[in-house]
């Protein structure tokens, strides 16, 4: 028998639990923990519904828990589908926002759609519920379910659900305060804990109104953290620059310029220091090593000697010695 999943946190309601279930590992007792578990901590607020037994017996996949207060983020990993059996007639009063990472998820007929809503990948849907929907999802599927009181938000979507790109420059600080939320909710103080609670709200206001308050100081670390994930994403884009950044979340660049004011190293430096990253990568690579040219000139450093000189620094040795070294 697997044993109940460990709650992290300061409290029974700021913390956070994990369940995982691989792809040779028995579902029905990794799903049973997480809904035990989930009964336990936020049952009364937010009851589960029934899955079908599809679900219980074949779930292969992790499904992490994150609460804070009143508020709750879930998010799903896995090969294996999800899908309902029975929602029941319990009433609710909160908002969720379903944020598509993988595969697709679908909402059968909420109530205020006016048929399914589908949620791929790339996408997010949000709405007021009132009464439990059936929902499933394909099999090897990723998504974030957020859970917020009706109190927070209601007035923004009840009777109007909304939809768009979770690439938006909102979409993306919300998802880079979710991901720091998740990595540091074990160790946050009440009013730590507290104040991220209430980010997230707010976040999820911009969310709806397609704005977020860039002058607000307890934005700033997301906004530095969503920067840093763009900036991932577009390592060999020959105008990535912290202006391109800023022009991409809709900021100015004295704004991103403050977000990374307190932190030791400026956008610019960690644009750099990632290049070379991937370039040592690549370098090192078993099959298919690039040469020093074609490192230098997919990460767009000036020629071979500027890169040369940035990667010694960094590393201590010339690339050509280093892929040497760990050849």
């Amino acid at each position: 028998m697997s044993s109940r999943p460990r709650f992290l946190g300061p409290s029974d309601r700021v913390g956070t639990f994990t369940v995982d279930a691989g792809s040779t590992d028995t579902g029905r007792e990794a799903w049973e923990s997480f809904t035990d578990t989930w009964t336990d901590r936020m049952g009364e607020l937010y009851p589960l519904p029934e899955f079908s037994a599809s679900t219980v017996e074949g779930f292969r996949g992790t499904m992490r828990s994150v609460t804070l207060e009143d508020t709750a983020v879930n998010e799903f990993r896995g090969s294996s589908p999800l899908s309902t059996r029975a929602v029941g007639t319990h009433e609710h009063d909160h908002v969720r926002l379903y944020v598509g990472l993988r595969g697709a998820l679908t909402l059968e007929d909420p109530h205020d759609q006016g048929g399914d809503a589908h949620v791929p990948a790339g996408t997010y849907f949000m709405h007021h519920v009132v009464q439990e929907n059936h929902f499933h999802s394909t099999p090897e599927s990723a998504n974030r379910i957020f859970i917020f009181p009706g109190d927070a938000l209601r007035s923004l979507v009840s009777g109007k659900p909304r939809a768009g790109q979770a690439t938006s420059p909102a979409a993306q600080v919300l998802m880079a305060h979710t991901s720091m939320v998740q990595r540091t909710v074990g160790h946050l103080g009440p009013a730590a804990a507290h104040a991220s609670r209430n980010a997230l709200i707010e976040l999820a206001k911009g969310l709806v109104l397609d704005h977020f308050d860039d002058r607000e100081p307890v934005f700033t670390p997301a906004l530095a953290q969503a920067a840093r994930d763009l900036a991932d994403t577009r390592l060999t884009d020959a105008d990535l620059s912290p202006a391109t950044v800023a022009a991409r979340l809709h900021v100015s660049p004295r704004t991103l310029q403050r977000a990374f004011a307190r932190l030791e190293e400026p956008l610019s430096a960690y644009i750099r220091r990632r290049r070379l990253e991937e370039a040592a990568t690549a370098l090192t690579a078993p099959t298919s090593r690039l040469t020093v040219s074609e490192a230098a000139a997919r990460w767009h450093f000036t020629d071979s000697s500027h890169f040369i000189r940035a990667f010694r620094k960094q590393y201590g040795v010339t690339p050509a010695a280093f892929a040497r070294g760990r050849g």
